[in-house]
């Protein structure tokens, strides 16, 4: 689903605003519009730009769970819940995402769901070093709340009730959902203040920060500093979120490390052996012509993240 237009059917800013029932709207449309972000005022302004009724718009904000169906996928020897919003709901957070992301920008030491970056970038960064030191935040986004958006949205000049109303619509059971295509870009505003003090930490201990979504990795030349752990917990945790235990990781030379599972051990990122083995794999399937419709999507996903990262063979 290819997202909507910033104004959806509307040609120009001034048509928006002629549209718009009350001039308290009008003022803080403009006021959004100029910022480049997605003009949510309240649920009339949503159903003048979408072109849904005022009932069924009230009905999304007051009772959005309704509209969203549940489902789990593998992850791992796990299963994911995943809360995949209906259409109408789907197109709003789709719509409002995209945009967003476009206007916001976020610190250099954000890769994922950036842009003009990807995990292949972020692991560039962390080549040639000798320890990496990883965490992951326990359910990443479930665990981004409802009130830290709003407070998110309300730094970036939307009214209390356009704040809410578009956490409200963006949010399940009182967390970002799981299945929603804004959730990415929301999850990265909330994270912000976190991210400015993980690179205070960075650039006071001279190493290498990035964070690609829940997975916040440091890296350095020398001797690991140990304290960066506590410093790194409390910045996280302070603010509401969870370590992930079974996922805090440490490497050091001379075994091997891991940037978003690509080696970076030499002067670029690589696969590792067994992706490589899977690749071959895929490659080979794919010229016996032996692979069945529902796995083609995937296999090509997978044979194009190796041609990004320089696996040809």
């Amino acid at each position: 689903m290819n997202p909507p237009p910033f104004l959806i059917s509307f040609s120009s800013v001034e048509d928006f605003l002629k549209a718009l029932p009350e001039e308290v709207h009008r003022l803080n449309a403009q006021e959004l519009c100029a910022k480049g972000l997605p003009p949510v005022i309240s649920t009339r302004c949503l159903s003048i730009l979408f072109g849904y009724s005022s009932r069924f718009t009230g009905a999304l904000y007051r009772r959005s769970e309704k509209y969203y169906r549940t489902f789990t996928i593998p992850k791992g020897k796990k299963q994911r819940i995943i809360h995949a919003p209906r259409v109408a709901l789907k197109v709003i957070q789709k719509w409002f995402g995209f945009h967003l992301a476009e206007a916001v920008k976020f610190n250099e030491c954000v890769y994922g769901f950036v842009k003009g970056r990807s995990a292949v970038d972020a692991a560039s960064l962390h080549c040639g070093t000798d320890w990496v030191y990883s965490v992951d935040i326990a359910d990443f986004f479930p665990s981004t709340l409802l009130h830290r958006v709003v407070t998110a949205l309300l730094g970036l000049g939307y009214s209390q009730h356009g704040a809410e109303l578009i956490a409200k619509l963006c949010c399940y059971n009182g967390g970002l959902a799981q299945g929603s295509p804004a959730s990415p870009v929301l999850s990265n505003l909330v994270f912000r203040a976190v991210d400015i003090e993980l690179v205070d930490v960075a650039k006071q201990f001279g190493i290498n920060f990035t964070r690609y979504a829940d997975d916040v990795v440091f890296s350095g030349k020398g001797e690991f500093p140990v304290e960066i752990k506590g410093i790194i917990r409390t910045a996280i945790e302070s603010r509401g979120w969870k370590i992930a235990e079974a996922k805090e990781k440490l490497a050091m030379r001379p075994n091997r490390l891991k940037v978003h599972g690509l080696l970076v051990h030499g002067e670029k990122p690589r696969l590792t052996k067994g992706y490589r083995n899977r690749v071959r794999a895929y490659k080979h399937l794919l010229a016996n012509k032996v692979i069945a419709p529902g796995d083609l999507a995937r296999m090509m996903g997978h044979l194009a993240y190796a041609e990004s990262v320089g696996i040809r063979d």
